[in-house]
């Protein structure tokens, strides 16, 4: 049968169990002896067998389990018995002891007493077929560490049944360790340090608290892991921890094993908690770097405590330019409360066929105008000169700064610009030249479009398929038609050298962080100043866009007056520069020629703008009778069906119009009503219904 084998945590002389508590289970076979071995033949069985060791005797072990076996008897010819075979149920108590010949194996040797209850069966009844006495049982075992959870192991013993049995039971069974929990704290007090790890010199550098989100998947330093001895580490974990600024240890790096005489590079990770940004004068801590391993199935803990500098919240350094992306906080209290009183002072002051974006970018260029936001060069950290200085430490400004104080340098007023511009849905970008920084917003426009709403191109940036406008932010004293000017200038004297980073991408690393959830006692400048000034910039920009085409076209039609194509351009003209009651007059007269499609379209669209669905209807129903294949009409068509809730009419014209034009499909992919998160899909209409697509 099998033994009561030595249930053991592989461990040496020396040392701590990787588990108080462990679980052998074997199959063996029984070999009677002396007298026993004429009577009964070899049998078989099976037991199992837990064990309890303690730190304070490491070499001994108690065990307590049971086992059954069953032997076949050999009866002399003559007897009437046949098929007698004896069982065997054998509780038992015992203790062990362990001793490590090399490197993951191990001798063992161990005494166990208990009581036995026999019976047995044949064919034949007999009057005694039951019995039970003391039992004693003594053996030895060499096991082998094939895991830190499971040994492998052969045991012989010899068992004697008073009064019934002897025999020797060869064993070949499996030991499992359970998990102990010590490993769960930073450094286990228990756990003693490995003296075969060795811990090269960490190289930890500086942290800044606006990147702490960062952390966690880019490391803060890195340090190589040796194993000097000859024996595997195994179950390897390093964990990192800095008191007050993480709530929890962090696990770093991980291994199964590391073997003798190898090395490893280990980087460290942190996560931090927010508390970090609490943190506004440069300082110096303390960081814990703890290493738990396995040897030969004891636990070790080895650790160090480092010094880990951590500037101020508004520090960072110019060695990635997209860093400068987690100072823009569009959700901090303090921005949201400016840009959207700014936003809805003006959000009807002007035609909604101008572009959006543009309109926005306007009218919080006049309104920090009026606020008296000023540029303003840090004598002590100046753009210029500490972005040439890559790991020189620069000191920026969050948004609600620059609120506060109304000043900044070039770097705090991009900052500022582009998180007030994020906060009400404008994608926007840093643009950096030699020695310089300022920004650029999306016109949500292609190429082609862009080209329509806007004569001087040149003074766009396109970047693939989009059209992103520059901003020169350090222009204060004047218009925003001005600091277009400006910025579109710097592109194109530096555009070999000139980069721009969309801040939402630069956000994929350098997530955006606040330190301050309160609103802070700014004043938001007069409502009638706000809109005056911002009223002031459309009307230059129409008056130096749209007149100079105006007169062109005007010539062109003096010459064909009876041409409804150019009386319909020049009513998509004064209609892309808001100016609806004279493109309506263009339409209508160009309706009066013939039954032009695109004026029918564009009418239905000024209809449209002015919330008259109905009739609007009836024009684009009046196009679509004329013209099915018109990508533009079958738009518009779907557009207004959206509006009054005929919804399987709108996902009949849009599946025709993802035919058509795919790429015009897209763009106004809120009108596949199949797809798509409701809520998202609700916002996205709410901004597109306004963006009208003219046919000229």
């Amino acid at each position: 049968m099998l033994l009561c084998a030595a249930v053991f945590p592989v461990f040496s002389q020396n040392s701590t169990p990787q588990s108080p508590v462990s679980l052998y289970v074997v199959p063996g076979v029984s070999l009677p002896v002396g007298r026993d071995a004429e009577t009964s033949r070899i049998g078989g069985g099976s037991a199992f067998i837990m064990q309890l060791r303690t730190p304070d005797f490491p070499l001994f072990a108690l065990e307590a389990g049971g086992g059954f076996t069953a032997s076949p008897l050999d009866i002399p010819p003559g007897e009437d018995i046949d098929n007698a075979v004896l069982y065997l149920f054998s509780p038992r108590l015992g203790i062990r002891a362990d001793y490590e010949l090399f490197p993951r194996l191990f001798l063992g040797a161990h005494v166990h007493g208990g009581y036995y209850f026999a019976s047995m069966t044949a064919d034949t009844a007999l009057e005694e077929d039951k019995g039970q006495n003391p039992l004693i049982h003594a053996g030895g075992e060499i096991k082998y560490r094939l895991l830190p959870s499971l040994s492998l192991g052969l045991d012989v013993s010899y068992r004697n049944f008073l009064g019934l049995f002897n025999d020797v039971a060869v064993s070949l069974g499996a030991t499992y360790y359970f998990k102990s929990q010590t490993g769960a704290q930073l450094l286990g007090p228990q756990l003693k340090p490995y003296s075969g790890m060795d811990i090269g010199k960490i190289e930890i550098s500086p942290v800044f608290p606006v990147f702490y989100k960062y952390y966690d998947e880019n490391p803060i330093g890195s340090f190589l892991l040796r194993n000097t001895g000859k024996i595997p580490m195994e179950d390897v974990k390093v964990k990192v921890f800095v008191n007050q600024y993480m709530d929890n240890p962090n696990i770093c790096w991980e291994t199964e094993y590391i073997k003798g005489g190898n090395e490893e590079t280990v980087d460290l990770y942190a996560l931090f908690n927010d508390r970090v940004m609490g943190i506004s004068e440069s300082t110096k801590m303390q960081i814990n770097v703890s290493i738990e391993s396995s040897v030969a199935g004891e636990n070790y803990g080895n650790e160090t405590v480092q010094t880990l500098r951590v500037y101020d919240r508004n520090a960072t350094t110019w060695q990635d330019d997209r860093r400068a992306a987690a100072f823009v906080s569009l959700k901090d209290p303090t921005v949201l409360k400016f840009s959207k009183n700014i936003t809805s002072m003006t959000m009807d002051k002007a035609s909604r066929a101008i572009n959006g974006n543009f309109l926005t970018v306007i009218a919080l260029h006049e309104a920090l105008r009026l606020y008296g936001v000023n540029y303003v060069i840090d004598p002590t950290t100046p753009y210029i000169e500490f972005h040439q200085k890559k790991m020189a430490v620069d000191y920026l400004q969050f948004p609600n700064q620059t609120l506060e104080y109304k000043a900044g340098d070039c770097d705090d007023l991009s900052i500022l610009y582009c998180a007030l511009l994020e906060s009400v849905g404008v994608e926007t970008a840093f643009i950096t030249i030699p020695g310089h920084i300022y920004m650029a917003l999306n016109l949500n426009l292609s190429p082609d479009e862009a080209a329509k709403c806007f004569m001087k191109t040149e003074d766009l940036i396109y970047v693939g398929n989009e059209v992103w406008l520059p901003v020169e932010i350090t222009v204060r004293d004047k218009g925003f038609l001005d600091a277009w000017a400006a910025g579109a200038k710097q592109w194109r004297e530096h555009e070999a050298d000139a980069r721009l980073i969309p801040v939402r991408s630069a956000w994929e690393v350098y997530e955006p962080v606040g330190f301050s959830g309160d609103v802070l006692p700014i004043s938001i400048p007069d409502e009638n100043a706000v809109s005056s000034a911002f009223l002031e910039e459309v009307m230059k920009f129409i008056d130096r866009e749209l007149y100079p085409q105006e007169s062109r076209i005007q010539k062109r039609i003096d010459s064909d007056p009876d041409n409804p194509r150019l009386i319909n351009s020049l009513g998509v003209l004064y209609a892309r520069y808001g100016v609806l009651d004279k493109a309506e007059t263009q339409f209508k007269t160009a309706l009066g020629k013939s039954e032009y499609v695109p004026a029918m379209l564009n009418l239905g669209n000024i209809l449209f703008l002015e919330n008259k669905m109905d009739e609007a209807r009836g024009y684009y129903e009046r196009a679509y009778s004329r013209q099915r294949d018109n990508a533009k009409v079958l738009l518009a068509l779907a557009k207004v069906q959206f509006e009054t809730g005929e919804y399987k009419a709108v996902e009949d014209h849009y599946a025709r119009l993802e035919i058509l034009d795919s790429d015009l499909a897209a763009r106004y992919s809120y009108l596949k009503l199949d797809t798509g998160d409701s809520t998202a899909r609700a916002s996205e209409a709410r901004r597109m219904k306004e963006e009208m697509v003219w046919d000229d």
